[in-house]
């Protein structure tokens, strides 16, 4: 079991983003059932503004963009009051967004990795179980 955050599963809809090929592997292995996919509600959320607002797609085309990502079979994950809490204090010592730093309270909960293409988080939180998405196991 991995959890993935927003910036990979966005990769999975967004074609002209770098190192697409790399999430749709993640998203294959899921797929076939070689590991599965753990995230919280929040990345459902989180992809729908990217596409929303800092795409060019078309509402027919978000839509079926959102609909590929629901249609995955991710493992949803609905975060407690104290995950919330707990991603908050991380989140001011490291200075990220509470965002960010949910999925990294997720995988720890559950003692599994975090992959991220967020280079800026990895950099900020120096997590040993935080991976890059380029970065191979």
């Amino acid at each position: 079991m991995i959890v993935i955050d927003a910036s990979v599963a966005a990769k999975w809809v967004l074609d002209y983003e770098q190192d697409t090929d790399k999430a749709l592997v993640v998203l294959e292995k899921h797929k076939s059932l070689i590991e599965e996919i753990i995230v919280p509600d929040l990345l459902f959320y989180e992809v729908a503004n990217m596409l929303a607002t800092k795409s060019r797609m078309r509402s027919k085309e978000m839509f079926a963009s959102l609909n590929k990502i629901y249609q995955a079979g991710l493992k949803i994950y609905y975060p407690l009051e104290i995950d919330v809490t707990l991603a908050a204090r991380l989140a001011k010592r490291y200075k990220t967004s509470v965002y960010d730093m949910l999925y990294a309270v997720v995988a720890k909960k559950h003692k599994v990795k975090l992959i991220t293409a967020d280079e800026q988080f990895v950099k900020q939180t120096g997590f040993k179980f935080v991976q890059l998405l380029l970065q191979k196991d």
